[in-house]
């Protein structure tokens, strides 16, 4: 792929969290949509922070996703989506990491830029519990490679592109017996090369770094003993280095490792978030209320969705909550879905429809907005225009129901 061709790819299919330099990275993990009529306010009820029902929401002034495609028509069970320009094509594809505890096969979908997918291959042979497959451009090359996570006892998979959408295993990273769950992508040691950040249920936790050529090997540094299924990369110290979110998924503490500039990440150098006892599946990094410091989205299986706000001493906020924390959530993913400027928040439930919480900007004041059905268990989400009008397209991957692409209309403004 060319430099040019790169860099647009980046622009239609962007992320919220940190965006490695473009010579080397196109990746987006994403979202879910249905209307509900309220919007959510930040409050306090008996002394705790909560995102409460305030207002009737005007329906007509968001976007919808009623624009529907599956992806598949099979129902198995998948975790994750990504999105990139695979084959040097100019048009966005997709990548399906499936399987989860049970084997399958990853695929491949090449799109023909108006939010079809005619033509589709298998990722590679091997059939793995795969949990994420990330886009990079592991070996510099110019184009798009695939990191897979799988749990154990499969290998952990880096798989290399032709630069026309087809693959071959080249390299693993850490070791089979390993029960890892997502994979992040990051430069930690300060070389120029994407490394690999593998979070594993039960812990330790690793990162792997790049040999060169995109080659990995067993010889992974550990750090965060506590169990994770997702760590996520971004500059919290705003120093230029990547540190590391890492938070609890088995009733305990959560933290950001701040990173020495050479893949350091000690228990002396962390800054804790989030209660004690945490059962979070997944967290993001992202700047909700525009004052230039990264604040920390997170779905917490037994208290819902919450967000520790960064302040300036390098501490967090309590959680406030939005949503309604009885029901559980399964996915998540952050991302400007309305074009205005803010970043909005996307959450996916089992046999639930999704919820996009619409954020005016303040971080504290959001209008959720369902879309979707309830069939199945949203697990992995991307967000891309996946359909070149202008508008970020929503790529769901689920279990127990195909997967499947909700694409933006405008919103109706009536008469």
């Amino acid at each position: 792929m060319s430099a040019a061709g790169n860099q647009k790819a980046v622009l239609r299919a962007k992320t919220s969290i940190y965006i490695p330099p473009l010579h080397w990275i196109t990746m987006v993990l994403g979202l879910v949509c249905v209307i509900s009529p309220h919007s959510l306010l930040a409050a306090h009820i008996n002394g705790r922070p909560v995102a409460q029902a305030a207002e009737a929401a005007d329906t007509t002034t968001y976007p919808q996703f009623s624009r529907v495609v599956l992806l598949e028509n099979t129902s198995e069970t998948s975790a994750n989506v990504s999105i990139g320009d695979l084959n040097a094509d100019g048009n966005l594809d997709i990548v399906l990491a499936k399987g989860r505890h049970w084997p399958l096969v990853n695929r491949v979908l090449f799109g023909d830029g108006h939010g079809g997918f005619p033509l589709a291959h298998d990722l590679g042979e091997a059939s793995d519990r795969s949990y994420s497959g990330r886009l990079v451009d592991i070996d510099g090359d110019g184009d798009l490679d695939v990191v897979i996570s799988n749990d154990r006892p499969d290998p952990k998979r880096v798989y290399l592109n032709d630069g026309n959408g087809d693959f071959h295993e080249w390299s693993t990273f850490g070791r089979p017996e390993w029960s890892t769950r997502n994979a992040s992508v990051a430069e930690v040691n300060g070389d120029g090369l994407p490394d690999i950040i593998v979070a594993n249920r039960g812990g330790p936790n690793y990162v792997c770094l790049n040999r060169g050529q995109g080659k990995f090997d067993a010889d992974c540094i550990a750090f965060a003993d506590g169990s994770a299924t997702t760590i996520t990369a971004a500059d919290f110290g705003r120093d230029g280095v990547i540190d590391l979110v890492v938070p609890h998924r088995d009733g305990g503490q959560s933290y950001v490792y701040l990173n020495d500039g050479h893949a350091g990440f000690s228990d002396v150098n962390r800054i804790p978030f989030g209660p004690p006892d945490a059962a979070i599946r997944m967290a993001e990094a992202v700047d909700l209320d525009g004052d230039r410091l990264l604040d920390i989205v997170v779905i917490d299986q037994r208290r819902g969705v919450a967000i520790y706000f960064g302040d300036s001493d390098s501490t967090f906020s309590p959680g406030v909550s939005i949503g309604d924390p009885s029901i559980t959530p399964y996915a998540l993913a952050v991302g400007d879905l309305d074009l205005d400027g803010t970043i909005d928040i996307v959450v996916g439930h089992i046999e639930a429809a999704s919820t996009i919480y619409f954020n005016d900007g303040s971080g504290r004041h959001f209008t959720p907005v369902q879309f979707g059905d309830d069939q199945g268990a949203a697990y992995g989400f991307a967000i891309a225009d996946l359909d070149e009008d202008g508008r970020p397209d929503i790529a769901v991957a689920r279990s127990g129901a195909p997967n499947v692409v909700y694409f933006a209309v405008p919103p109706s403004r009536g008469n």
